[in-house]
């Protein structure tokens, strides 16, 4: 039976991820998320889905979760938990990154919550989730990235807060696949 955690399943691409896995009654899936709705909690699934509700941005959160997990091979992990970073008052105007998170608006708050979900909490949640990996024969962690992470791509400017911290991201997941070689690290960038 296939064990497979994946971050962010209360909403988005996430979500789509455990309801895709959920399918097949083999899998054994850990859905991640910092809240998960009615909906979210009330689906049906073949496969055996449990919910663990995570704030990444505390470490005793994401410790409850590498304790409850303890021993348990993951064969993948799909890492998909993220913010935009849009600044509240341009969200009406445009949910493109590039277009909201102007230099004129960007403020320390939405900078700082970016950073902290997309590069701390990703770090500590991978982190913790390693010892689990490594468990498993040949398991893959797969983090969903953005092309707008890319200094070579970026031909628009903005998008600061997001920019910066799907960069970081992608710094992160380059250390990860070094420093734990036995387990398969990538990042992807799934579109918009």
């Amino acid at each position: 039976m296939p064990t497979i955690a994946i971050s962010g399943g209360g909403s988005g691409i996430g979500h789509t991820f455990v309801t895709a896995f959920a399918k097949d009654s083999k899998n054994h899936i850990h859905a991640i998320d910092v809240a998960f709705s009615d909906e979210a909690s009330n689906e049906k699934a073949a496969a055996k889905v449990e919910r663990h509700t995570v704030d990444t941005s505390k470490q005793s959160s994401v410790d409850e979760l590498a304790a409850a997990l303890d021993g348990e091979p993951i064969d993948l992990f799909i890492h998909s938990a993220a913010v935009r970073g849009l600044v509240q008052s341009e969200t009406e105007k445009s949910d493109n990154p590039s277009d909201a998170e102007t230099m004129a608006v960007m403020d320390v708050e939405t900078m700082t919550q970016a950073l902290q979900v997309n590069v701390v909490g990703s770090f500590l949640l991978m982190r913790a989730l390693v010892p689990n990996l490594r468990k498993a024969k040949g398991a893959r962690c797969v983090v969903m990235g953005s092309r707008m992470g890319s200094m070579g791509a970026n031909d628009d400017g903005g998008a600061y807060a997001y920019r910066a911290s799907k960069a970081g991201l992608n710094a992160l997941v380059k250390s990860f696949a070094i420093d734990v070689p036995d387990v398969v690290f990538t990042v992807i960038h799934p579109g918009r």
